[in-house]
């Protein structure tokens, strides 16, 4: 049930899988007037904003978005035998090269995606491509995450299925009704889907969410490459 004021709590959601407990609290100012749900990030003080008339979002889709930063560069190791290295955050993308066993790697940035061995981050490494997180030993400080340390907005355009890679091969983890306003973080280039290759990050908790661009119309500026 949702109530109005200043306040508007959701006491049960659902998701593949049974229910999930949420509350959503409700800033006035951000009220526009219209039916959307608008996620904003927890970690830089933001809100979850909703009308009264809204389907909400299971709170998964809440997120830590990238903070500020200063363009730097990270290193790593490679821990497994052979690591591929893909197009895109996902197992699903193309294997464009192999890394040995103990090669130094430089990365520039992390970003959510489908687990691998229980871990749910994906490196992007100096050359634009991603590997795992889940074979690589930081060195030194661990890599920030991709993105400008802004969240930007987005409109389902029809229902959307939210998935935890950039590839329809990945699992569907939620979903937007048409009309959904969403958090975007980052976007990547990944599998085509009706002639745009374009995937959006969503803001996450952990684990990762997102979302084909075709079916997402910007509302302001379009978010920054991962």
């Amino acid at each position: 049930m949702l109530s109005n004021g200043i306040g508007i709590t959701a006491s049960r959601g659902t998701r593949r899988g049974g229910p999930v407990g949420f509350s959503i609290r409700e800033r006035a100012a951000a009220l526009r007037g219209r039916g959307h749900v608008l996620l904003r990030n927890r970690a830089v003080g933001g809100t979850v904003v909703a009308a009264a008339t809204t389907i909400l979002l299971p709170a998964v889709l809440l997120a830590v978005a990238p903070q500020a930063h200063a363009a730097t560069s990270y290193q790593g190791r490679v821990t497994t035998a052979a690591l591929n290295v893909r197009s895109a955050p996902t197992s699903a993308a193309p294997d464009v090269g192999t890394l040995r066993n103990g090669t130094t790697i430089s990365i520039q940035c992390k970003v959510f995606g489908p687990s691998v061995g229980g871990n749910t981050l994906w490196y992007k490494l100096s050359t634009g491509r991603w590997v795992t997180a889940r074979y690589v030993a930081n060195i030194g400080t661990a890599p920030r995450f991709c993105g400008d340390g802004r969240e930007y907005e987005g409109r389902a355009v029809s229902f959307l299925n939210v998935r935890s890679g950039p590839h329809t091969a990945n699992a569907t983890v939620s979903s937007a009704p048409q009309g959904t306003f969403l958090p975007l973080v980052c976007k990547v280039d990944s599998q085509v889907i009706d002639g745009n290759s374009r995937w959006y990050q969503l803001t996450s908790d952990g684990g990762g969410q997102w979302v084909a661009a075709r079916y997402v119309s910007n509302v302001g500026s379009a978010p920054p490459s991962c």
